[in-house]
């Protein structure tokens, strides 16, 4: 005879990038517990593949979660894990001055409402960007595995950064024309990228620096000398 098993209630969220509203349930004992797994190897690739399996897993819908933007991935597990774990975690700031010895009685405990975080969407951020006569790139969001190879990268491996940047070009245009970039030779696309003027290199660099991203804001006092911070907290490391 089996055992009886608990139905997980279900909830609603909206994708970020494309306004789908799925339904999700809590993540359950066994994925948490590949999650602590996962945050104790300290490996990113481990922790990547256990974030998307968890998407995967809790996502009622059929979605892709290979194919999910960072933020639309970061956005989506800090919903599931408010409604698996609690709405609110605990975190620790200390204060911007130096106090010494005192420096750890210097710390703020602050509580986050997870429901209350939003992907934060910078009016200057476009993704058609043009750059010379008719011609202009369109891009397309770069997964959680490309930042991950973005982020690990060494500051003087240009040659990688322009790789990636490469591979999130969605297509080229001019004018009418279309030249989408699976469709062309990877050095081809970078040969484009090393074509353009740092003025218009700028332009396809600002694409990932205004990049919507989630965000809070936090306020708090120091117990020590009572001077106020505040300070917003952007991306999924911010908050776990």
């Amino acid at each position: 005879m089996a055992l009886p098993m608990m139905s997980a209630p279900t909830y609603t969220m909206v994708v970020p990038s494309s306004g789908l509203t799925v339904k999700f349930r809590p993540f359950l004992v066994k994925e948490e517990k590949a999650l602590l797994i996962a945050q104790q190897s300290e490996d990113v690739k481990v922790m990547v593949e256990t974030l998307k399996n968890i998407i995967i897993s809790c996502v009622q819908d059929k979605i892709d979660a290979s194919k999910l933007a960072t933020f639309d991935l970061e956005y989506m597990f800090t919903q599931i894990r408010a409604k698996s774990v609690g709405e609110t975690i605990d975190l620790i700031f200390p204060c911007d001055e130096d106090h010494g010895e005192m420096n750890e009685k210097a710390r703020s405990k602050v509580s986050i409402d997870l429901t209350k975080i939003v992907v934060d969407k910078n009016p200057e951020h476009s993704n058609k960007i043009d750059l010379f006569g008719d011609v202009g790139v369109v891009m397309k969001y770069p997964t959680i595995d490309v930042m991950k190879k973005l982020g690990a990268l060494e500051t003087d491996n240009i040659d990688k950064v322009f790789d990636i940047i490469a591979g999130s070009i969605d297509y080229v245009f001019q004018g009418e024309e279309i030249f989408y970039g699976n469709e062309q030779k990877h050095e081809e696309l970078v040969q484009f990228l090393n074509n353009l003027t740092s003025e218009q290199f700028i332009k396809v660099q600002k694409f990932f620096e205004t990049m919507p991203r989630i965000k809070t804001e936090v306020e708090y006092n120091c117990p020590v000398c009572g001077k106020h911070h505040h300070k917003v907290l952007e991306g999924m490391q911010s908050f776990f």
